[in-house]
């Protein structure tokens, strides 16, 4: 016989690693977008097709679990008692992989074009990007670390936030570079749009660790 109890910390494990191999792929997701940022910002144009081939797909299998997830939370009823927390969880998380998947379009689309970035704005995108994806790795870790270490995990959310700190700043920096360049117009606009996505992207980052929050709690 399997006792409530027992039905939600099974239902809870299986939700957490799941949680946890998209975590682990969104990361993956994101460092195929570094790489087509440092081929930018080198002049290398040539692969970017091909790389955000990569991502798409990538971001196409972190889809698949975060619905796998959606399914899980939605057959289990009323077993969890912070269903709605892993829910939110979850659909923040498909937020930080959409934008991640918005980001590689647009670093795509200033290949397309052969546009060359300003070698200042390329050393404050690579600088911003470097440290959101320094973010999104302490995100996983802390998602990691609830299954086993909630004190860890709780340590970890709060390197996101100043994670998301560094990033915010940077940003403001970086923004005022882009807006006074001497780019074509559609160019400052396009890497306006990818520094904004950033931001956004360690910003939906940092809510995801306030509901990891919630749940070591």
């Amino acid at each position: 016989m399997v006792f409530p109890v027992e039905s939600e910390d099974r239902a809870l494990r299986n939700l957490l690693m799941l949680c946890q191999d998209h975590a682990r792929l969104v990361v993956e997701v994101y460092r195929k977008v570094l790489v087509m940022i440092d081929a930018l910002v080198k002049g290398e144009n040539d692969d970017m097709r091909k790389m955000l081939d990569e991502v798409e797909k990538l971001h196409a299998e972190s889809r698949k679990i975060q619905l796998t997830i959606l399914k899980e939370l939605h057959e289990s009823g009323s077993i969890l008692f912070n269903r709605e927390d892993l829910y939110r969880l979850i659909s923040k998380a498909g937020e930080v992989n959409d934008l991640i998947e918005a980001i590689g379009v647009r670093l795509w689309a200033i290949g397309e074009k052969k546009w060359t970035i300003p070698s200042n704005i390329g050393v404050g995108i690579v600088e911003m990007a470097d440290a959101a994806f320094d973010t999104l790795v302490k995100l996983r870790e802390s998602l990691i670390s609830l299954g086993f270490n909630s004190e860890r995990s709780l340590q970890l959310t709060n390197e996101v936030d100043e994670g998301e700190r560094k990033v915010d700043s940077i940003h403001r920096r970086l923004d005022m570079d882009i807006v006074t360049s001497k780019a074509d117009f559609p160019l400052i606009l396009i890497i306006r749009d990818v520094s904004t996505h950033l931001e956004e992207m360690v910003d939906t980052a940092a809510a995801e660790a306030d509901l990891i929050r919630i749940l070591a709690l």
